[in-house]
C-alpha cells in the first residue's frame, strides 16, 4: 500500500536552527507548532505494527533548503505521524527539496 500525504503551511525551518544553539523553549513551540498544523491536515497516526519506506519532498516558493537542512522539519513530522520511528518502522528516507511555485511537503509513504 502506497499513501501520498500533502501538507502545507508549515513554517520553514532550518537544521541550521539547532546548530546555532536555539533555547529548548523554541525548540518545544517550534513542534507545537508543527503538531497543531499536522495534525489539523493528517488525523492518522501510522502503527508501529508495520515497517515503511518513506520519501519527503520539499518544495519551496523562496530559498530552498539545502536538502540536508530540511532535516528539521522532517523529524518533527515524522514523530507526529508515526506512533514509532525506529529503524525497524522505518528503515528507508528518501529526501528531495526542491524551488517551487509554492511552499509544501509532499510525503509519500509505502508499506513493507
Amino acid at each position: 500500500m502506497i499513501r501520498e500525504i500533502i501538507l502545507k503551511d508549515l513554517p520553514k525551518l532550518s537544521l541550521n536552527k539547532i546548530y546555532a544553539g536555539i533555547h529548548w523553549t523554541q525548540r518545544t513551540k517550534d513542534k507545537n507548532t508543527y503538531k497543531m498544523i499536522v495534525k489539523s491536515q493528517f488525523k492518522e497516526v501510522l502503527s508501529k505494527d508495520f515497517s515503511y519506506k518513506v520519501s519527503y519532498e520539499f518544495n519551496f516558493k523562496r530559498n530552498a533548503l539545502d536538502t540536508s537542512n530540511t532535516v528539521y522539519m522532517l523529524k518533527m513530522i515524522e514523530d507526529i505521524i508515526f506512533e514509532d520511528d525506529t529503524y525497524k518502522i522505518i528503515p528507508e528516507l528518501n529526501i528531495k527539496s526542491q524551488k517551487a511555485k509554492e511552499d509544501f511537503i509532499k510525503i509519500t509513504i509505502e508499506q513493507l
